[in-house]
């Protein structure tokens, strides 16, 4: 269990390329959402749902980032105003083959920093996260100026990066940053849980 932390699931995106609401797509006949919140519900003693509008049928606490401007940081700094602990950890909902061991090892990364990110694919994945409170001032004057990008936020924190090799040594296919934007996604991927 990893201790002072809430997993918060961003679900709040437009799911414009989906065409439907990504959280719900089914794979393998289970949502999208459904997944990522078995894989990592073990991990968290709290969770959370970041959601656009009310889902009734969930059975997790959710919170509604109800701001016009769109985009992720909406979303974290959402859950980091209603978390109850020091830190949050952030994953989108299309993420479902998850290593709950690459989690960890970012936990446990967390002590002097302010986030802790893996850095795969030539960037920082910050829908893979950890972030504390202490993040929240940057992100409401960012807010404030219009400035919604999450990289420019973690060069400007104190970040923690766990570099592709090391991220490899945990998750050598890095299935953990396979992210199913799209039905073509989600049919490709089908029977690979």
């Amino acid at each position: 269990m990893i201790k002072d932390c809430t997993a918060v699931v961003l679900t709040g995106g437009e799911s414009q390329r989906m065409g439907a609401d990504k959280a719900m797509v089914l794979l393998d006949g289970k949502p999208l959402l459904e997944h990522v919140l078995e894989n990592i519900t073990p991990l968290f003693s709290q969770m959370l749902v970041s959601v656009h509008t009310l889902r009734p049928d969930l059975k997790y606490v959710q919170i509604v980032d109800d701001a016009e401007g769109r985009g992720p940081m909406v979303g974290i700094q959402c859950a980091l105003e209603e978390a109850k602990t020091d830190w949050v950890f952030v994953i989108a909902c299309d993420m479902p083959f998850v290593s709950t061991v690459l989690i960890q090892t970012l936990a446990n990364k967390r002590e002097s920093f302010a986030a802790v990110v893996p850095y795969v694919f030539d960037r920082p994945q910050p829908l893979f996260a950890f972030y504390s409170k202490t993040c929240l001032v940057n992100m409401q004057v960012r807010m404030k100026q219009g400035q919604r990008s999450m990289i420019r936020l973690l060069a400007e924190l104190d970040t923690y990066i766990l570099s592709e090799q090391q991220v490899k040594r945990i998750d050598p296919k890095l299935r953990s940053f396979i992210s199913l934007d799209t039905v073509e996604d989600v049919n490709k991927m089908e029977n690979k849980i």
